[in-house]
């Protein structure tokens, strides 16, 4: 791989995990002020209309009902239950906690899968890439 293109992916790794990482402390400092579910609203809310400006823009074509419906039911699920949940337990827990419990979901979701028989033993590979 050559310098330039490593640089590259190395710098993006970066960004990630800081901003990513930053998620959760920046919630933290945020619903110190603001109500969590107002917050963590508000912030998505801006993140769709942006989302949404940037696929007008490049011509992507206009959505049907049945598109909205069905983002509408599983963005309620994501953001509600799935974020939303993670920001109002942060009024009760520290940040870290909170990334460390969404961290480790993966392996919940496998050992959970196989010891209630919807999935069979984890591969090798599987656990190699739970523990990576």
């Amino acid at each position: 791989m050559a310098a330039p293109q490593r640089s590259r992916i190395i710098i993006a790794f970066a960004a990630l995990y800081l901003i990513w990482g930053s998620t959760y402390l920046g919630i933290r400092f945020a619903i110190e002020t603001i109500p969590p579910f107002l917050m963590a609203g508000t912030r998505f809310l801006l993140a769709g209309v942006i989302m949404f400006a940037i696929a007008r823009l490049q011509g992507i074509s206009k959505s049907t009902w049945a598109n909205w419906r069905t983002s509408l039911i599983i963005g309620a699920c994501l953001l509600l239950g799935g974020n939303g949940g993670v920001t109002m337990s942060e009024k009760y827990i520290d940040s870290g906690l909170a990334a460390l419990i969404v961290a480790i979901v993966p392996i919940y979701i496998v050992l959970l899968a196989w010891a209630s028989g919807m999935a069979a033993r984890p591969i090798p590979i599987v656990w190699l890439g739970l523990i990576g």
